[in-house]
């Protein structure tokens, strides 16, 4: 059941960006998670790690880490520096959530192995079974999202509590304490905008794989629903 939660300051950290093509479908990052979380009526404060110094800690209530068509692993500068910010958001629990690639940055700096899908490329809407609910949620037996990931988390730290696992994704979402929240798949995503996506990697992901992913992605999803559950890590993990 989702209960209305006050309002806070959340940041976006932007990673990347939809390439123009796909913009006009949903709009870019920032735009797709206004969309997501206009309903709430949070103050989303942007900020541009590749552009931007990386903000103190302390200047929003929480953090949104979300996706990038990098890896984890890559050596770029911008990525070990938003890691150690990250490791330290860690160590003094800082309300954080984490999306996709920023799902897979957490684990990997609590010490999970983050790698490529023993499967490939994991798209289309993909159903996640819930494991385990936190105690500050109440959490559904199953959820969809769709999801677009050749990289994704092959264990579970000791500080990581797995929350939802999928048949192609055994890490689909897990917690941290009591701030902190991950999911492997895209809240933010519309089905129109992964569908432009699909169609244009149609190389890159094989014709067989799109053409299965575009047919699930009719299928009911729960966006609101986990942007919700995120929000909700995000508020009451803030410091009293």
């Amino acid at each position: 059941m989702s209960v209305p939660l006050p309002s806070a300051r959340l940041g976006l950290l932007i990673l990347d960006s939809i390439d123009l093509p796909h913009r006009a479908v949903a709009g870019d990052y920032e735009q797709l998670f206004r969309n997501l979380f206009e309903f709430s009526g949070q103050e989303i404060v942007p900020v541009d790690v590749k552009r931007d110094l990386l903000p103190a800690h302390d200047e929003c209530d929480g953090w949104i880490i979300p996706g990038s068509r990098q890896s984890v692993g890559d050596d770029d500068g911008w990525i070990s520096q938003l890691r150690t910010w990250t490791r330290r958001a860690l160590e003094v629990q800082v309300p954080l959530a984490g999306v996709c690639f920023g799902h897979q940055l957490i684990a990997a700096e609590l010490g999970a192995q983050v790698g490529p899908a023993p499967g490939g490329w994991n798209i289309g809407v993909v159903d996640y079974e819930v494991l385990d609910s936190p105690p500050w949620l109440d959490l559904p037996d199953r959820y969809s999202l769709i999801a677009s990931h050749q990289d994704q988390v092959l264990t579970v730290a000791d500080e990581m509590e797995l929350v939802a696992t999928a048949a192609t994704c055994p890490v689909g979402a897990f917690t941290v304490g009591t701030n902190v929240m991950c999911v492997q798949g895209h809240p933010e995503f519309v089905a129109p905008l992964a569908a432009s996506l699909y169609k244009a990697r149609i190389e890159r992901l094989g014709s067989d794989a799109v053409e299965a992913a575009l047919a699930t992605l009719e299928r009911p999803l729960n966006r609101r629903d986990v942007a919700h559950w995120l929000l909700q890590t995000i508020y009451q993990g803030r410091p009293a």
